[in-house]
C-alpha cells in the first residue's frame, strides 16, 4: 500500500491519477473522475466521459489518496463520488440518495446520512 501511494504523490500533485488498466498506464486527472465503486478487490473507475476503468487496487486505497482534494465523499462502503457531479442530494427520513450528472443514484447508508447532512 506504501508503495502505491508513493507512487502516486507526485502524479496527485498535478492533480492525476496513474491507473494500470489493461496492461497500459493511464493517467487520469481526478476532476474527470465521477465515480469510484468496489467490486471486492477490484475499484471501477466511471469518468466524466462515460469512460470506465477498472484497478486492481480496493476503494480503501483509492479514498485515502484522494481524501486531501476535498473533492470525494464515500456516501456507503461501496462508492466514493465526487461531489463536482453531484445534482440532487435528498437527506431525508425515507429517502438519503445522492443524484449524480450522469443520472445515477448514490444510496447513502445509515450512519454517512448524519455526516453528510453536517457537511452540506
Amino acid at each position: 500500500m506504501d508503495n502505491f501511494l508513493e507512487i502516486q504523490r507526485p502524479y496527485l500533485a498535478q492533480g492525476l491519477i496513474r491507473i494500470r488498466h489493461n496492461g497500459k498506464l493511464n493517467y487520469i486527472r481526478t476532476t474527470d473522475v465521477m465515480l469510484l465503486e468496489s467490486d471486492t478487490n477490484y475499484t471501477h473507475i466511471h469518468l466524466s466521459s462515460g469512460k470506465k476503468l477498472v484497478s486492481s487496487r480496493n476503494l480503501s486505497l483509492f479514498e485515502y489518496m484522494l481524501k486531501d482534494t476535498q473533492l470525494f465523499i464515500r456516501p456507503n462502503r461501496g462508492q466514493v463520488v465526487n461531489i463536482d457531479y453531484l445534482t440532487n442530494t435528498a437527506i431525508e427520513k425515507s429517502t438519503k440518495e445522492l443524484q449524480l450528472t450522469n443520472g445515477k443514484s448514490i444510496r447513502i447508508s445509515r450512519r454517512k446520512g448524519k455526516t453528510l447532512s453536517n457537511r452540506s
